[in-house]
Parts: C-alpha cells; structure tokens; sequence
C-alpha cells in the first residue's frame, strides 16, 4: 500500500533527509522549495527557503520502510494522530503543490491583483502599511502601489513578494 506521508525533521534538516532517503529507489521525497526576497542587514536579498519548514513529503510502502525512516537521523516523527498511526496524504495535494512549480520552485504569489485592490507591505521599512495597488511595472516581479500616508499619496514601486491582499 503505497502512498504520500508527511514527516516532521528537525529545523533545517529537510534536504538531508531526501538526500538520507535517496538510494532507496521505491522511496520518493518531495520538498517544496520557495524562492522570496527578503531583507537582510538593510539589503533586499533572494533567499531560497522550504515551502513547510521542518516538514518532507514520503511516498513509501509503510509496511517495508516505516521502521527505517521513523528512525532516520533527523527524522522527528511522523504526523499522524497520538497513538503513532501516520496520517496518508492525499495525492491530489501533492499534485496541487507540484502544479505550481515554475523554475524548480513553488509559485505561492496570487498574480490576480486587481488596481485599486488594498494590499499590506509584509517586510521592509513601509511594513504594515496599508496601500492601493496600481499596477505591475515592467519587471514581472516588481509592483506599483499608492500610499495613503499624512495627508498625502505617495506612489511606491516594490517587489511583488513583499505585498499581499489586505
């Protein structure tokens, strides 16, 4: 009975553990990679980050490598209900995230952004704020929104990842 299972690692042990699992070729792993721009130390920087921390997706048969992989260095536990039985995972899920795969990453941004949508800064110096958006610029990745800030507007061109739907 083969089928999808979710496994919790420990922080930052996603990729060792597909890399762990990947001689066993009856063992698929799939860890969903995001790629966001972020700031760091006052720069905005693209960083390459795991779509669920901590998380990896199994497709295994439980009856021959259960055992192996609960005990897996790195592995935490399976997620399941408390008395150890692990929970299946739909196949419809797994596709779903895979159909949003562009360029080996996951795709997680709505692009239907409508003019005169709100929309919130998530990071940055302007985070929080609430503003308009007006446009996509040139560069897919970059937008233009207006601010509403002391009695004036005030247009703003940022990366698409760092605004979201109020």
């Amino acid at each position: 009975m083969v089928g999808w299972y979710c496994i919790q690692t420990k922080p930052n042990r996603e990729d060792t553990i597909c890399n762990r699992l990947a001689p066993f070729s009856d063992i698929e792993a799939f860890s969903p990679k995001m790629r966001l721009k972020k700031y760091i130390r006052s720069r905005l920087t693209e960083v390459r980050e795991a779509l669920f921390p901590a998380y990896v997706f199994l497709r295994f048969d439980p009856l021959k490598y259960f055992h192996m992989i609960r005990y897996t260095r790195g592995v935490k536990r399976f997620v399941g209900d408390c008395a150890g039985a692990a929970y299946e995972v739909d196949e419809c899920i797994i596709e779903a995230i895979r159909s949003r795969i562009v360029n080996g990453y996951v795709n997680i941004y709505d692009a239907r952004l409508e003019p005169g949508q709100k929309v919130v800064i998530l990071d940055g110096p302007f985070k929080g704020i609430t503003g308009l958006f007006l446009s996509e610029t040139k560069p897919r990745e970059r937008i233009l929104i207006l601010l509403n800030m002391i009695e004036s507007q005030t247009r703003l061109e940022l990366p698409r990842e760092l605004i979201a739907k109020a």
